[in-house]
């Protein structure tokens, strides 16, 4: 069965012409832009005032709104030197630096896979765990809207394309609806019962429920047997931070930040078959 793990990869960029690449990489620039613009918005800190879609961008010192060739992705930054004309604040690096690494992943993927099903995607996928990382590590917040995303991306994927579909069918003999099914519901209950019993403990919560969601929909993604190694590389590479990092995380770990983390590396070592291995059948 066709899937990720074993595509054969496109490994070109000669099929485009010039044309297409430029609007390729303005498109990847401008999601950039926008998933810059998306986690600004949906932070706790952002006012009441602001939703996705009013008002237009403004600097958020001086709430002058800025100029559309300043709109230009990459450009705009680079055109006013990093500093809001208007107040002459600098302009937050996160901006221009978000857009060239979804150029770059964009630019990343239709080379490996082309313009298809598996990059469209990896892409979708991508960009949501981008959201949802920066606003767990700066703000504690796992916005509801984003993760439903994530889930739907995870079922779509995997019921209509068999995406991320790998031995785990074969192994349990089921569907690929029962694949991300029983996915979601391992990841979200798995992480429930541990809050469960936390809370009995110390009468308390000791982890957020966006994180269950979050990785009930990292399980419907990846499936359920992926759960428990995203778990500990996620929980590793916490308590790594935490060592490093321990005045950062005064108040808690994001740990849907690193349950994110976890669930990259496992792709990278799952389609670098790092993590393969043969089912007889």
């Amino acid at each position: 069965m066709a899937n990720i793990y074993n595509f054969n990869h496109f490994n070109d960029l000669n099929s485009f012409n010039t044309i297409e690449l430029i609007l390729l990489s303005l498109l990847f620039l401008s999601i950039g832009s926008l998933t810059s613009l998306v986690i600004y918005r949906l932070s706790p800190h952002s006012s009441e005032k602001i939703n996705l879609f009013f008002p237009r961008s403004f600097c958020p010192n001086c709430n002058k709104s800025i100029q559309l060739i300043f709109l230009i992705p990459l450009i705009g930054y680079l055109l006013q030197k990093g500093i809001c004309r208007s107040c002459k604040s600098k302009i937050s690096i996160f901006y221009p630096v978000t857009e060239l690494i979804f150029f770059l992943m964009g630019i990343y993927l239709i080379f490996l896979y082309g313009i298809s099903e598996y990059s469209l995607f990896l892409f979708l996928i991508f960009t949501f765990f981008y959201i949802l990382f920066f606003l767990d590590l700066k703000f504690y917040f796992l916005p509801i809207s984003i993760n439903i995303l994530l889930i739907l991306s995870g079922f779509v994927s995997n019921y209509f394309f068999y995406i991320f579909i790998d031995e785990q069918l074969y192994l349990f003999n089921i569907s690929a609806l029962s694949f991300s099914l029983y996915g979601f519901i391992l990841g979200y209950m798995s992480l429930w019962v541990v809050n469960f019993i936390f809370k009995s403990i110390y009468n308390k919560d000791g982890i957020g429920g966006g994180d269950f969601i979050l990785f009930g929909a990292i399980g419907s993604i990846f499936g359920p047997v992926s759960l428990p190694l995203i778990l500990f590389l996620g929980s590793l590479l916490g308590s790594i931070s935490y060592i490093f990092y321990k005045d950062k995380f005064k108040e808690g770990l994001p740990l849907g930040s690193f349950l994110i983390l976890g669930s990259l590396f496992y792709f990278i070592f799952k389609n670098s078959e790092l993590l393969g291995f043969s089912i007889v059948i």
